[in-house]
């Protein structure tokens, strides 16, 4: 058996409604009225689902008027109006309909009633049906929206997380760790204050790494600091085969990025576009605020891109920040990595710019 998709079981959830309140206001029609209004149930099951089906046909539109004029803030005293009279205009309709069709194709209207006296008999109790779907549809929405957003907040504290932990990986990698270690031994016997120095370094970005925040945006400041951690170590480690500049504009240190996003870019250039080079080569960081975004360019003159290592270039930090990037920022974010005119490769992110 083919099993229904979501507008299929929206369908029969609608039918299921419906057909549940025609049936309750029959059984009023037949119980709880005077003797003088009451009728058989065939007639009262007639009636009542004949205009809780018809209804039940009209949430489609009620569901789009719903989306269209939303009551939000600035817009809430049109949309109502609009509401209103949309309300007014459905429920005439429908009972138009529903008598022409019970007089017409059943025998619970024996009387010839007119449709004046339709409207004045049914349009009190039926025009609340309108709302009752409006309200119910937006507390649908508001309910799913918010169970989203609390995914999507959810997913931002794994990949943060995440991040975190990529970046003490990182600086845990037997690889940088030995190289690291072998280069303070080398320089305890020709420079012991540059052994010392390059030791606190590392104990500092160790620190920095696991006493940061688990927030997901901190300033621009904070996350140079870690970088500068980082470069530093890896400025002793390469000596003249690496060769980093930085153009910061002080004014945007105040600015908000991502937590943990610079370091796993600067240190996917450094391995890829850097690490493999006997002559080493140049890394290039610029930030800059323009009008309302933060645009961040980190340039090497490394290989580039190529067509059978495009993936590998892109490595698990990068992905990480590229899908952060996506659900903190939506559509009002850029990122980028191409190969550059002059060379090597361009990362290019652009955000907001928030203080």
């Amino acid at each position: 058996m083919r099993r229904l998709g979501p507008r299929g079981i929206a369908a029969l959830l609608v039918f299921v409604v419906s057909t549940f309140a025609g049936i309750y206001f029959a059984t009023q029609l037949v119980i709880a009225y005077p003797a003088a209004i009451r009728r058989p149930l065939g007639d009262a099951l007639s009636i009542n689902l004949t205009y809780y089906w018809l209804w039940g046909l009209s949430v489609p539109l009620v569901i789009w008027m719903a989306k269209r004029f939303r009551f939000e803030r600035g817009r809430w005293l049109p949309s109502l109006g609009v509401h209103a009279l949309w309300s007014v205009v459905l429920t005439l309709v429908q009972i138009g309909i529903a008598e022409w069709f019970l007089q017409t194709f059943t025998s619970a209207r024996p009387e010839h009633k007119s449709l004046r006296d339709a409207f004045l008999d049914n349009f009190h109790s039926s025009l609340p049906t309108y709302w009752i779907i409006l309200f119910g549809y937006y507390a649908f929405d508001y309910y799913v929206k918010y169970r989203d957003r609390e995914l999507q907040a959810a997913q931002l504290e794994t990949r943060l997380s995440q991040a975190q932990l990529q970046a003490l990986k990182m600086q845990l990698n037997p690889h940088f760790l030995f190289n690291t270690l072998n280069t303070i031994s080398s320089l305890m016997y020709t420079d012991a204050e540059a052994a010392d120095a390059m030791m606190s370094r590392l104990s500092e970005l160790l620190r920095l790494t696991l006493e940061k925040d688990a927030t997901q945006e901190v300033t621009l400041k904070e996350e140079m600091e870690l970088l500068d951690r980082y470069l530093a170590i890896e400025r002793i480690r390469f000596e003249e085969r690496l060769d980093v500049r930085v153009d910061v504009d002080p004014s945007v240190l105040g600015a908000r990025v991502p937590n943990f996003s610079l370091q796993p870019l600067v240190e996917n250039a450094i391995r890829h576009g850097i690490a493999p080079r006997p002559e080493g080569g140049r890394l290039e960081l610029s930030v800059m605020r323009d009008n309302g975004t933060l645009r961040i360019r980190l340039h090497d003159d490394g290989p580039g891109l190529q067509p059978s290592g495009a993936a590998r270039r892109e490595g698990i930090g990068v992905a990480n920040t590229r899908a952060r990037l996506a659900q903190l920022y939506g559509a009002n974010h850029r990122f980028a990595m191409t190969n550059a005119a002059e060379g090597g490769l361009l990362v290019e992110m652009d955000i907001p710019y928030r203080e």
